[in-house]
C-alpha cells in the first residue's frame, strides 16, 4: 500500500504533462509580442503594458476618435459625432471649455497647430479654425480629393515641413490609380492643397519585409492586420508614431515611410485606441473610445 501511495502522484504528474503544450510552442500571443521588434534606429522607447496615468473621460466622450496635446495639462480631443472639440483637463479631470465648430458628423483626428485648429472628416475633408473662448466659431471647410471609401482617421502635423499628416484607414488611391497598402498624405497648411501622390504606404509587404529582417520564428502573417487610426509626430525625434486599432499596433516610421519599429498594443490596456500626441517632453498619451463605458486617455512616460 505504501509503495502506491507514492507511485500515485508520480503518475498524476506524468498524465497532467502529457496533456499540457511544451513550452517550446510558444502560443500566438507570445509570438507576436516576440514580433514587434523595436530596431536601434529609435533614441525612445515605451513601456505600453505600464502607462504612468489613466484618465477616465465624462461620457460625452465615449467615442473619443482623436486628441491634440495643448499645454501641459490639457488635451485638445474630438469624438466621432458631435461637431465640437473638447479642452479636457488632465489635473482637474473634466472638461473646461468646448467649441462646436461645425455640425454633427463623423469626425476621426484634430491637430492643434499655433493657435489654429484642424479636425479631420472620415471622407479627407478638413476643418480649420482659430482656437476661441467662445463655444461656438465659424470653420472653413476644405474638401481634398479623399473620400468615404478611404475612410481617413489619423490627422498629425510634421512641424519641420509644415505639413498636415493623413491616415488612410481604408483604400489608398485617389481616382483609378490602385495602391497596395495603407496610404498617408500631406495637406500643406500654406497651399491649402493635399498631395496628388501618398508621401508613403505602409502595408503587409512593408510590414512583413521589416519582420523578416528582424524575427528570428515562424508566424501567422494572416493573423497580422494594420489599418491606421491616428498618427503623430514625436517632438524630440521627427519620427511618425501610427496607431492601429485593428491588429492591436503602434509602428514607428521615418518621415520617408521606412518602418523603424513596431509595438504590440494589449487590448487589456487599450481597447480600442484611437487617438495619439506627445507633450514637448516626449511623453505619450493613446486615448481609447469606452466601448459602452467611458472613454480613456493613458499616459507613458518616455524611458
Amino acid at each position: 500500500m505504501n509503495l502506491i501511495k507514492n507511485i500515485a502522484p508520480i503518475l498524476l504528474f506524468l498524465l497532467v504533462a502529457s496533456f499540457t503544450p511544451s513550452c517550446s510552442s510558444a502560443s500566438f500571443g507570445q509570438h507576436a509580442d516576440s514580433l514587434f521588434l523595436v530596431d536601434s534606429h529609435l533614441n525612445f522607447t515605451y513601456d505600453l503594458k505600464k502607462p504612468s496615468e489613466k484618465h477616465f473621460l465624462p461620457y460625452v466622450l465615449e467615442e473619443i476618435s482623436g486628441m491634440a496635446y495643448k499645454v501641459p495639462s490639457q488635451i485638445l480631443a474630438v469624438d466621432d459625432e458631435s461637431g465640437k472639440v473638447f479642452e479636457y483637463d488632465l489635473r482637474k479631470k473634466e472638461i473646461v471649455h468646448s467649441i462646436q465648430f461645425y455640425k454633427s458628423d463623423d469626425y476621426e483626428g484634430v491637430e492643434l497647430v499655433d493657435n489654429d485648429i484642424y479636425v479631420l472628416k472620415h471622407d479627407g475633408d478638413i476643418f480649420h479654425f482659430k482656437y476661441s473662448k467662445e463655444k461656438k466659431v465659424a470653420s472653413k471647410k476644405h474638401e481634398t480629393p479623399l473620400h468615404n471609401d478611404n475612410d481617413t482617421e489619423g490627422l498629425g502635423y510634421d512641424p519641420l515641413r509644415n505639413l498636415l499628416l493623413i491616415a488612410c484607414k481604408e483604400k489608398g488611391h485617389i481616382g483609378d490609380k490602385k495602391i497596395k497598402g495603407r496610404a498617408f498624405y500631406s495637406f500643406h497648411r500654406t497651399k491649402k492643397e493635399l498631395s496628388a501622390e501618398p508621401i508613403f504606404v505602409i502595408g503587409p509587404v512593408e510590414l512583413e519585409r521589416f519582420w523578416e529582417e528582424n524575427k528570428d520564428f515562424d508566424y501567422e502573417k494572416k493573423r497580422i492586420k494594420f489599418k491606421p487610426s491616428a498618427i503623430a509626430t514625436h517632438p524630440l525625434s521627427g519620427h511618425y508614431y501610427i496607431l492601429s486599432s485593428v491588429g492591436k499596433m503602434l509602428v514607428v516610421a521615418s518621415p520617408q515611410g521606412n518602418i523603424l519599429g513596431t509595438y504590440p498594443i494589449s487590448p487589456r490596456v487599450l481597447g480600442q485606441p484611437e487617438g495619439i500626441c506627445f507633450s514637448p517632453d516626449g511623453n505619450m498619451f493613446i486615448s481609447s473610445e469606452g466601448e459602452g463605458d467611458r472613454g480613456y486617455i493613458l499616459k507613458f512616460d518616455m524611458q
